[in-house]
């Protein structure tokens, strides 16, 4: 059996086909490396941020009522829904909140609440108390709202 050696020192021709079919068949092998069992070796690992949990879901109010309509409108409707929030749950709180779409500075947006809360929020307010609610089962509360675009009064439960 000849050997490596004594191919290559047959002479020069040998030699170079010796070494081009080396070169051949490494030219087709992929050298083992660490990206050969990890694809994303040496890149910088990125952290998985979760996204937040989603939060309740907002509370619907349980009327809205847009500031300037009649009180011959909504009584019917408060009246109702005072009645049934009473017979639910007699210590019921009714939240009353009056809401203005926000101004052009604090001055404006507070000469906007009074007069709401003067006219359309005392009202409503007094309607639920006239509707069978105690005055202490009754909490105001007025602030400027970026998601409204008209003045509304809104009462919730709690």
């Amino acid at each position: 059996m000849l050997s490596v050696s004594r191919f290559i020192e047959k002479g020069p021709f040998f030699r170079v086909a010796f070494v081009a079919s080396v070169a051949l068949c490494l030219s087709g092998c992929k050298l083992v490396d660490q990206k050969t069992f990890n694809a994303r070796a040496g890149k910088p690992p990125v952290p998985y941020i979760p996204p937040p949990p989603p939060g309740p879901p907002p509370v619907p109010p349980l009327i809205e009522l847009v500031a300037g309509t009649s009180p011959a409108e909504w009584s019917g409707p408060v009246a109702q829904i005072v009645h049934k929030a009473l017979a639910s749950k007699p210590d019921i709180l009714f939240v009353v909140q009056c809401l203005v779409p926000p101004g052009t500075d604090s001055a404006t947006d507070q000469q906007a609440l009074v007069q709401l809360v003067q006219g359309d929020g005392q009202a409503v307010t007094q309607a639920i108390i006239k509707d069978g609610a105690s005055p202490a089962q009754v909490e105001m509360a007025a602030m400027p709202d970026s998601t409204v675009t008209n003045s509304v009064i809104r009462v919730y439960v709690k």
